[in-house]
């Protein structure tokens, strides 16, 4: 077959035409960043964090965020360090704020301090920085934060002739509203538990532990405090609680939250992540308010940091830094804080129309942010998830009163100075 040239002269510019196009779709393809959310692929959390990641996404054609749901926090940390070896990891992952020294010794994250935005990693709440914060150099922004809160049923106090308006301020004041609002039947079946705490996990325990003056670690999560007096006074004083029948020996958080609301318990402590549940679920009047002190008022603070991967490209190293600084920007701190419960991160989240807004209609809302002021940090270890299985076993060989206070907390001290022993 023969071409003119004419013929010739358009199929060149057709093609190059084509090659332009081809161009220019590479030099615009968006950078994909692939983000491990701790959730369950079908759960509530999922539906309004796709919702978040296409908002980014149709803000952003530069970069396309696949949100990939990946379990609780534990599952999700084991997938992010698998991959991570395997030489995929993922480009951005939501992680518990006290997996910063496992991390950091698997040499898996980028320091954030790498980017040189020092004065926008300064915007959080002190008291959350100090989990994202190791060796003078910042690791993580906080997003999913919370610390465990007082919730109270007002209906309860005054049926027991208890002052609605004025919750327990003490230990002392705790335990005796938690024997008058303990309710048993003819038979001694508790019918209603006066308190509930959490003892499936060793968060909640990590707040005993600050108000009756004690530390759990050093900064540098290379020394433990599990057998000292203060750490003592604390397990003993939750323990006679469950002995003597006002608490429940084994609680999770969803099935406290879950008694709480049914009225099957009095008071609780829980995270302020339960807030959203609570206030959607419950038909009497409540009280929220800070955790009861003794030496001291302390909680510790809790939850996810948002970490960005270290052996990732460098395009999708500065397009996940874009991502986590709109992820907490004041306007969506604000707008994840009301859809899940969890604290705003950030003073100036505070300012937005939108938060304002809801905390003139829920105030509750200020109780977590106030209590930021007696926040410390979380309990962290290098090893961390071993000492706090180690932790977790014996306390609730304790609450089983299968050990003693003195020999189960001995027990800890010497197995968390075993694990810790490499990195002193």
């Amino acid at each position: 077959m023969r071409f003119n040239q004419g013929e010739v002269q358009m199929k060149l510019k057709s093609l190059m035409v084509l090659l332009v196009l081809l161009l220019v779709v590479s030099t615009f393809a968006a950078t994909e960043l692939k983000f491990y959310f701790p959730v369950q692929v079908a759960g509530p959390l999922a539906i309004k964090m796709d919702g978040m990641v296409k908002e980014f996404n149709d803000n952003h054609p530069d970069i396309s965020v696949e949100a990939i749901y990946s379990g609780n926090y534990d599952q999700t940390m084991q997938k992010a360090v698998t991959s991570s070896r395997g030489g995929n990891p993922p480009d951005v992952a939501l992680l518990l704020a006290i997996d910063i020294f496992s991390l950091t010794d698997m040499d898996l994250v980028q320091d954030l301090d790498y980017f040189n935005e020092k004065e926008y990693t300064e915007k959080f709440f002190e008291g959350f920085m100090e989990n994202a914060t190791l060796n003078g150099k910042v690791w993580s922004l906080p997003y999913q934060r919370s610390t465990p809160i007082f919730y109270y049923n007002k209906e309860h106090f005054a049926e027991v002739g208890l002052d609605p308006e004025n919750p327990p301020e003490t230990w002392d004041e705790l335990y005796e509203a938690a024997k008058l609002l303990t309710v048993k039947d003819a038979n001694g079946n508790t019918t209603r538990w006066g308190f509930e705490d959490i003892t499936d996990d060793t968060w909640t325990v990590q707040a005993w532990i600050l108000q009756a003056g004690g530390i759990y670690s050093n900064e540098e999560g290379t020394i433990a405090y599990f057998n000292t007096p203060e750490t003592t006074d604390a397990v003993a004083f939750r323990n006679k609680l469950a002995d003597e029948g006002y608490m429940p020996n084994h609680r999770a958080y969803g099935a406290a939250s879950q008694d709480f609301v049914a009225g099957a318990c009095s008071m609780m402590y829980n995270s302020t992540g339960s807030l959203t549940f609570v206030k959607n679920s419950a038909n009497f009047e409540y009280g929220v308010a800070p955790l009861p002190g003794n030496v001291v008022k302390g909680v510790p603070t809790g939850g996810g940091n948002l970490y960005i991967f270290k052996d990732i490209p460098e395009e999708n190293k500065q397009a996940a830094w874009t991502f986590i600084k709109w992820l907490t920007s004041p306007e969506n701190a604000a707008k994840w804080s009301i859809a899940t419960g969890y604290i705003p991160i950030r003073e100036d989240a505070f300012d937005t129309e939108l938060l304002k807004e809801y905390v003139d209609g829920f105030p509750y809302i200020l109780v977590a942010k106030d209590q930021l002021a007696v926040a410390k940090r979380e309990m962290s270890f290098h090893s961390n998830s071993q000492i706090r299985e180690v932790l977790l076993s014996y306390l609730q060989e304790i609450l089983d009163n299968r050990t003693s206070v003195e020999d189960g907390l001995n027990d800890v001290q010497m197995e968390a100075e075993m694990i810790l022993y490499p990195y002193q």
